[in-house]
């Protein structure tokens, strides 16, 4: 679906995601569909991310069918699939875990998803 290696170089060479994650320390499990990917986080950096194999726990899930990320990730997204929070409220994600991770760090998660959407979208 995407290209994982340029998402990671993209955030940690984004000054925004750097800002709002600075003090991040976490795990996150992304599942698109049926693929599921670990996303890991420290001190503010994206150190990897990789097929999950479901060997450790993780402190965020965000979960939604493949087709809801297609509209979370298209270049102009349709109405409530401009953001996270509202792609919960009225469509198929759905984020577990610690809520420390989701509210304290949610401008770093956004600023994610627009590197995620810029990578799905081709070159800027």
């Amino acid at each position: 679906m995407l290209d994982w290696g340029e998402v990671r170089r993209r955030a940690n060479e984004d000054g925004e995601f750097r800002m709002h994650a600075r003090f991040w320390t976490s795990r996150i499990r992304l599942d698109i569909g049926a693929e599921k990917h670990k996303l890991t986080v420290a001190a503010g950096e994206v150190t990897d991310i990789e097929p999950w194999f479901g060997a450790v726990a993780a402190n965020l899930s965000i979960a939604a069918p493949e087709d809801d990320w297609d509209a979370l990730l298209e270049a102009v997204p349709r109405p409530f699939y401009q953001d996270l929070y509202p792609a919960t409220l009225h469509h198929g994600f759905e984020v577990t875990g610690d809520t420390a991770h989701y509210c304290a760090y949610y401008p770093a998660l956004r600023r994610l998803i627009e590197i995620m959407r810029e990578v799905n979208n081709g070159p800027v």
